[in-house]
C-alpha cells in the first residue's frame, strides 16, 4: 500500500473517531462544559481538512491535512494534560496517529524547518 492510501485510510478513521465520539456523548458533566467545548472546537479545526483531501487527487493537499491534524491532536492531547487534568469523560485515544514520523519527515523536507518531539510547537532551521 502507498503512502498517500495508508495516510487516507488513517484519515478515514480519524473521522470515524469523531463520529463514534458524537454519539456516544449522552450528557455533560456540571463543570465540564468549558473542557467539552474545547475538545469539539479543537477536534473542528483538526478535521476540517480531511474530508476534502480524502476525495482529492493532491497529494501535497492530503499530506498538509494530514500533517495538520497529527499536530493538532498532539496539541489537544497536551492542552488537555494542562488546561483540564481532571477532565477523563471523553477519551482521545482512539483518534489514530501512526503516520506521524512520515508527515513529519514530509513537512521537514518541503520547509526546512524541523518539527521538535515532543512539543511540535518549537520548529528551528535546519542546518
Amino acid at each position: 500500500m502507498d503512502k498517500g492510501t495508508m495516510i487516507k485510510k488513517e484519515l478515514a478513521q480519524a473521522l470515524h473517531a469523531h463520529i463514534v465520539l458524537l454519539k456516544e456523548i449522552d450528557t455533560v458533566d456540571t463543570g465540564s462544559e468549558e473542557a467539552v467545548r474545547f475538545i469539539f472546537r479543537s477536534l473542528g479545526f483538526m478535521l476540517e481538512r480531511i474530508p476534502e483531501s480524502l476525495v482529492s487527487d493532491n497529494e501535497e493537499d492530503l499530506y498538509f491535512a494530514a500533517f495538520q491534524y497529527y499536530n493538532l491532536l498532539a496539541e489537544l492531547k497536551n492542552n488537555l494534560a494542562l488546561s483540564y487534568p481532571h477532565f477523563t469523560s471523553i477519551d482521545l485515544s482512539n483518534f489514530p496517529d501512526s503516520h506521524v514520523a512520515i508527515l513529519n519527515e514530509w513537512w521537514e523536507s518541503k520547509t526546512g524547518l524541523k518539527v521538535d518531539e515532543p512539543t511540535k510547537q518549537t520548529m528551528t532551521v535546519q542546518q
